[in-house]
């Protein structure tokens, strides 16, 4: 028995092909899966990255602290040095003031010496003012240097690692991909396959509904599924002579002539023993604009 693929609308009448309807649907869903699964991954990799821009919020949170720490240590060593050059200068004013009755005599001497050790002070001053800087930008580029290869080795870390875990997803969704374009091509050719038959069976009807309507008095006889040769053959009855002669009918339906059809056409003839033999196709011989005859068919 044929297999069955059109089934006909109750409410319309249109002709509905079930194969095509089944492909698109299994299409349809194949598809709304995948787009499903492409969704998620994407939305895991946003996860990811979030959690890496949160890494790197706490990395610039304890650059800042270390910052702080570092410039509240600078202010205490610049206030103990202050605090002792004070203390010295204190002293040593304090002593001359003991002395400055004795040594008023040697004041100016006093005083040019005083003013070389101020000048000497200032200019320890600013020696600790660029150590303090050249210290301060030592510390920041040892700590920079120190937070950039953290934070390089933790972002190689969670980028390494989500990239692992997409490639394995990658590869995975792939292989489903593949699996999913075989099963359509298979279903494809099957629906292919069975529309084919269909249609072969419509002609080699449509064939003998034609030869009982324009032959009444002929009896057309149907070459059964699964026996050797063509489609049917024709015998020809008149009033006066029943059984005159017969011919046999073949059909194709293809988008290509062969004439490899003739030969074969023409031993299943001598086989069925019948008087002529007529090849009904839907695509005609390169050489030919309308029926006619080739070889003796």
């Amino acid at each position: 028995m044929p297999t069955q693929t059109q089934i006909t609308c109750p409410n319309c009448g249109s002709e509905v092909n079930v194969n095509e309807i089944l492909y698109q649907k299994l299409e349809k869903d194949m598809q709304k899966k995948f787009s499903n699964e492409v969704d998620e991954h994407r939305k895991k990799y946003k996860d990811a990255m979030s959690q890496l821009k949160a890494k790197e919020t706490q990395v610039k949170e304890q650059e800042d602290h270390f910052n702080e720490r570092l410039q509240k240590r600078l202010q205490e060593r610049l206030k103990t040095e202050r605090e002792q050059l004070a203390s010295s200068i204190k002293t040593k004013i304090e002593d001359e003031q003991k002395d400055r009755i004795s040594l008023m005599e040697r004041e100016l001497e006093e005083k040019s010496v005083q003013v070389i050790e101020l000048n000497h002070s200032k200019a320890q001053v600013q020696q600790l003012k660029r150590e303090k800087e050249e210290l301060g930008e030592k510390i920041r580029f040892e700590a920079q240097k120190e937070l950039n290869t953290l934070l390089e080795s933790e972002r190689q870390k969670i980028h390494k690692n989500v990239q692992n875990q997409n490639e394995l997803k990658l590869k995975e969704k792939e292989k489903q991909l593949e699996d999913l374009k075989q099963k359509l091509e298979e279903a494809r050719r099957k629906a292919e396959q069975g529309s084919q038959q269909t249609q072969g069976e419509v002609q080699e009807l449509a064939i003998e509904e034609w030869l009982s309507a324009h032959f009444p008095f002929d009896s057309i006889d149907e070459i059964k599924k699964g026996i050797k040769g063509a489609d049917c053959i024709q015998t020809v009855h008149t009033r006066e002579m029943p059984n005159c002669g017969t011919i046999y009918y073949e059909s194709k339906r293809t988008k290509e002539f062969q004439k490899s059809w003739i030969e074969k056409f023409k031993v299943d003839i001598r086989e069925k023993g019948t008087d002529l033999g007529v090849l009904v196709t839907e695509i005609l011989p390169k050489d030919m604009e309308r029926m006619g005859m080739v070889d003796g068919i």
